[in-house]
């Protein structure tokens, strides 16, 4: 195990996930090995390997959402209205399980966490699709989410939604001045998502690119 002072450097480098002259992406997740909320009955302190297949489980979901993303409708809440805010968003594809070119590269304990470099290496296809996204005509913006503990562990996949949820209505916000009923379109992870636990409550800024692809404006008040 390396030391502390080690890890701390690791963690504090320039967070970087373009590609590489490899096409290789990289991200730095980690796992609670005591979550404070259990969902099942296995060994508790949580195993070394048991957490870094969850490590490779969480990674196989950020990679996608960086390379195909998803499909979103977001409606946005308006009071006058009385319409609620609402927001949903599928993946538009996923790596699938086990790929070989997905890897856990370093692993670090501290923190009652385990820590961990992944990489994943991507195909002609997968490069071209994150190009892209590099064009001006994606909207590029930065949101926070958040999700309480109490809600287990899948609830911190549940406030990276929810910092694209908050990404999404912030580039909507900047650009378009009358409130839409509905909008619709694709948003891709543009780096690594941080996410943090504090005061019972997951905390995750996310930055992303995202297209809309139609807006359904109302037409009566």
């Amino acid at each position: 195990m390396r030391t502390k002072s080690l890890f701390l450097l690791l963690l504090f480098a320039p967070v970087w996930v373009h590609a590489d002259p490899a096409d290789r992406l990289l991200i730095r997740p980690w796992v609670e090995l005591e979550p404070l909320v259990r969902v099942d009955d296995g060994p508790y302190p949580i195993p070394l390997a048991t957490a870094e297949g969850k490590l490779l489980e969480e990674g196989r979901i950020l990679f996608s959402g960086m390379i195909y993303g998803w499909t979103f409708t977001y409606i946005p809440g308006d009071r006058e209205r009385q319409v609620p805010e609402s927001f949903e968003m599928a993946p538009v594809a996923e790596i699938p399980w086990g790929s070989r070119r997905l890897l856990v590269r370093e692993t670090e304990v501290a923190d009652v966490k385990l820590w961990a470099r992944i990489s994943y290496t991507l195909d002609e296809d997968e490069s071209r699709r994150r190009s892209a996204w590099e064009s001006n005509t994606a909207g590029l913006s930065t949101g926070r989410g958040k999700a309480s503990v109490m809600l287990g562990p899948g609830a911190k996949l549940a406030s990276l939604k929810d910092a694209i949820r908050d990404a999404i209505r912030l580039s909507l916000d900047a650009r378009y001045l009358n409130k839409p009923r509905q909008i619709t379109g694709q948003v891709v992870l543009w780096d690594d998502p941080q996410t943090t636990v504090r005061a019972g409550v997951y905390g995750t800024t996310a930055k992303v690119k995202l297209q809309v692809r139609e807006i359904v404006p109302y037409r009566i008040f």
